[in-house]
């Protein structure tokens, strides 16, 4: 068979083979037309061209792929989203939203879209299952996880610094002179969380605190029901606690209050993520928290990266976190027993 050249693209638009050159390297020579029409003619005749020069012309349309549970939570994920809505805009680019229930999750089924359509990128938001997100990266498209991690996963990653924003979380309660300090949260629901509890160990172990198993809480739902039954069982209730997220921060004070403490006199309470249940809860609770405006432009140039370098390594890229005194903290008075 005959090697497709730039001559043959040339003769088939009328167009000289300078301008075919000149299209395919982007260059500022041809319009964004003759650009578009040289690609589609050179993907008809099978010519080999480098897809990332593509994906830069013509106008980018990127997909978001994320959970229903995760698309609900506007105050963290909304926020992440929103940023990125901006960011593309002001590159005219598209964002399409493609929400996955549980069953599809399951299934491994993906939006029909994904597949049929073409795709300058894909963001792929939060945590759904390991194997669905495989499925997302066999497109072949590049691909962004956001706020997720996992070592099968072959894609550049912005996330959180999850386990150094613990660790100065519970250090946040340790300088308050507390030394029995709680962990709650579902470490096999999120990388992320799981990282939070390992920052909780580390600073107990930089304390020379003594870990210990009846504090800890790593399998819980989220849903006040459930999170009030364990704790009823539990015999001896820490000091402080540490709550890998706002909304479990939110349901552990209203469970304390319910019982007759007063928050922070009696229990000191430190969440992760600035969302409004750090605000609505009474006192407002102190938060480690990601600048989640920040998390989106990243997201949104590291993609733009990835489409630019396609054969570079893949990167992750970490956002800081900032601590957020409010009224939920206070130093620990030994001569009071708590039980």
């Amino acid at each position: 068979m005959k090697k497709v050249t730039m001559q043959d693209i040339a003769d088939r638009l009328n167009i000289t083979k300078n301008s075919v050159s000149q299209a395919l390297g982007n260059k500022n020579g041809v319009s964004e037309k003759t650009k578009l029409a040289v690609f589609k003619m050179a993907d008809e005749l099978g010519y080999h061209y480098k897809k990332e020069i593509a994906r830069e012309v013509i106008k980018k349309r990127f997909a978001l792929v994320a959970s229903s549970f995760a698309l609900a939570q506007k105050s963290f994920f909304g926020e992440i989203i929103s940023s990125m809505k901006q960011q593309l805009l002001a590159e005219q680019a598209e964002l399409f939203i493609f929400p996955i229930g549980e069953v599809e999750a399951k299934k491994g089924i993906l939006p029909i879209e994904l597949e049929i359509e073409e795709w300058s990128g894909i963001f792929l938001l939060s945590h759904i299952n390991t194997a669905y997100s495989l499925k997302v990266l066999d497109l072949k498209h590049p691909t962004i996880l956001i706020d997720h991690h996992h070592p099968y996963l072959k894609a550049d990653s912005i996330l959180t610094q999850n386990k150094d924003g613990a660790f100065l979380a519970v250090e946040h309660l340790i300088a308050k002179q507390h030394e029995k300090i709680g962990f709650l949260g579902d470490i096999q629901f999120s990388p992320s969380y799981e990282e939070r509890f390992e920052g909780y160990k580390m600073a107990l172990q930089n304390a020379k605190i003594p870990f210990n198993q009846a504090f800890t809480i790593t399998r819980i739902k989220e849903e006040q029901t459930a999170l009030y039954k364990i704790l009823d069982q539990l015999d001896e209730l820490p000091t402080a606690w540490f709550c890998v997220n706002s909304g479990l921060g939110f349901i552990l004070n209203t469970y304390l209050q319910s019982k007759g403490y007063t928050i922070p006199k009696d229990f000191s309470i430190i969440c992760f993520d600035n969302t409004e249940f750090t605000v609505l809860s009474n006192p407002q609770l102190t938060t480690m928290c990601t600048n989640l405006k920040a998390m989106g432009e990243k997201a949104v140039s590291l993609m733009n990266w990835r489409i630019r370098h396609s054969e570079s390594e893949f990167v992750q890229l970490c956002i800081s976190t900032k601590l957020i005194e409010r009224d939920s903290v206070q130093i620990y008075k030994k001569n009071k027993a708590r039980t």
